[in-house]
């Protein structure tokens, strides 16, 4: 079949650049390193499955953002059936790296690549008896392996778009993945009305796990005590994941008479210690980093400079902005609306459910430059804008929370 030749070819030169690359990039480095002696490595973990099969539930991530998705839906599976067993994939080192110990999971591996024979011996040695694919993952080996073997097999936080392969003229191979799942559980009704085009029956509107994930977080009242004496009584912008061009924009607005009075807090998305260095000398005398604060301190901007902290700091926060809109898309707007924060982001944001409606509604707001930032903080610095906007969060979060518990009803009875 031409498709499936197309799709090898695609697929190992991909793979091929992926070692190429880790010559001299870590992350591919850390891709090849995690896959030496992988199926060695699976035998040995379920041994067992040859002689005394348990009931194992697979779960599939691309990274860390897809974990999250699809996490409350593992907790909920484990508490309901606690002698389950997880399995946890992740294609990405970015997602393996900082789950790979995690507590919820039985086993943490990465994804062998995709090929017939990887499929067949991951499937065989495993022997799942469900398997969950989070929101972007199509690998073809893996999922017709899947329907061979008559594995019920679930998508779930699914987003389509008009643009991607499964609806074009050439898509006949992305097409026959998505028949492959035994259920469809997606995210908004634009992604219904797309596949029921190509003839996709099997979905379920489910909304977005990673609600339910943000507000339990949001109940758990961690604090930062060194941080809540850092913001006093002052109004703050809490600047969550941001790159170089946000920073920009950030600092634009740190120096304009519209921040006078705020404090900022930014979380970088890259925080080595290149990266904060080069952040803590763009705001110069302004900033402090979080791990030389002091209670003498008098910077306004207080730059985080660890990892683990950044979902719990939008409770200090009146207006959160969100990196990334500059580059390949914006990160996580859904924790700052936990804590009922209006957003700002730039303006790549489009393949976001929550963005495109929240920008309808009112709360969330979008930016090109330092002058339309400086225009919005000062809207939202009056209470009656403020209140409006965050209004409109509080009534989409209620509207789409339980995606968690929908999901788990339909899981649970293949099991």
């Amino acid at each position: 079949m031409l498709h499936v030749f197309l799709y090898n070819l695609v697929v190992n030169s991909y793979f091929l650049g992926i070692r190429a690359a880790a010559f001299w990039q870590e992350k591919a480095r850390k891709w090849v390193a995690g896959r030496k002696g992988l199926f060695e490595e699976l035998e040995a973990a379920f041994v067992f499955q040859k002689t005394d099969p348990q009931p194992v539930v697979w779960f599939h991530c691309a990274s860390l953002g897809e974990f999250e998705q699809g996490r409350t839906v593992i907790e909920q599976i484990k508490k309901e059936r606690p002698a389950i067993r997880i399995l946890l994939t992740f294609f990405s080192p970015s997602g393996y790296e900082m789950r790979k110990n995690d507590p919820l999971a039985d086993w943490v591996f990465y994804l062998p690549a995709d090929s017939k024979a990887n499929a067949l011996r991951f499937i065989q040695i495993t022997r799942p008896t469900i398997a969950v694919f989070v929101k972007y993952e199509f690998w073809f080996h893996y999922l017709t392996e899947l329907k061979f073997q008559q594995i019920p097999t679930f998508l779930i936080a699914a987003v389509f778009r008009s643009n991607q392969p499964f609806f074009q003229w050439y898509g006949s191979l992305h097409r026959k993945m998505l028949h492959c799942f035994t259920m469809l559980f997606v995210q908004d009704e634009t992604s219904i009305n797309l596949l029921s085009t190509i003839g996709i029956m099997k979905f379920a509107m489910a909304g977005d796990p990673r609600i339910d994930r943000v507000l339990a977080m949001a109940g758990e009242g961690r604090q930062f005590p060194d941080i809540t004496q850092f913001c006093g009584d002052n109004p703050v912008l809490v600047a969550g994941s941001t790159w170089l061009k946000d920073e920009v924009l950030l600092f634009g607005l740190a120096t304009s008479p519209v921040f006078k009075g705020w404090k900022m807090i930014i979380a970088p998305h890259d925080i080595s210690p290149k990266r904060i260095g080069e952040v803590l000398d763009q705001f110069g005398d302004r900033s402090v980093r979080h791990t030389g604060l002091t209670p003498e301190t008098t910077a306004s901007v207080l730059i985080i400079d660890s990892i683990g902290k950044l979902a719990w700091l939008y409770q200090y926060g009146q207006v959160a902005y969100i990196g990334g809109g500059f580059g390949q898309g914006i990160h996580n707007t859904l924790e700052p609306m936990a804590f009922n924060l209006p957003v700002i982001y730039g303006p790549n944001h489009l393949k976001f459910v929550e963005a495109r409606e929240m920008k309808q509604r009112g709360g969330h707001f979008v930016v090109q430059s330092s002058q339309d930032l400086c225009q919005v903080l000062g809207q939202l610095s009056d209470p009656d804008h403020l209140s409006r906007s965050k209004r409109a969060i509080s009534s989409y979060l209620h509207e789409n929370q339980g995606a968690s518990r929908t999901i788990i009803r339909a899981v649970l009875e293949y099991l």
